[in-house]
């Protein structure tokens, strides 16, 4: 990757309680704060409702992280965890990124794509 600027975008689908990221760069722990707290306040009708939530993450440009944002993106998605995360579909993850995020989210529903379409069946199969 050219570019390691820290970038994502969230989107919620309240219909389907999925939220849908696309996280690309290097991050610190103070940069990924910001898009904990976008998923946090996106996710937030539907953790007052006590809603199932699904994840779809597009991982394309994502780089592997250091230790301290690891440990930070481990303890949010604990924390997901706990409130409603169901299921997480990574989609374009190098293989580098996928043994990190296996090593993050070991004891999660996760399960990792090359396409969108076969990410969004998996994601929502048997709700």
């Amino acid at each position: 990757m050219a570019n390691n600027e820290p970038f994502y975008s969230v989107t919620l689908l309240e219909d389907q309680c999925e939220l849908h990221s696309v996280i690309s760069g290097f991050w610190t722990v103070d940069q990924f704060q910001d898009y904990f707290d976008d998923v946090n306040g996106k996710a937030a009708s539907l953790i007052e409702a006590r809603s199932p939530m699904y994840a779809l993450v597009d991982f394309t440009d994502f780089v592997p992280q250091d230790q301290a944002t690891g440990e930070a993106i481990r303890d949010h998605l604990l924390l997901a965890h706990k409130v409603g995360l169901k299921r997480v579909a990574i989609l374009g993850a190098s293989p580098l990124v996928r043994l990190q995020y296996k090593r993050l989210s070991s004891g999660l529903d996760v399960d990792f794509f090359v396409t969108k379409p076969d990410a969004l069946t998996w994601l929502r199969a048997n709700r």
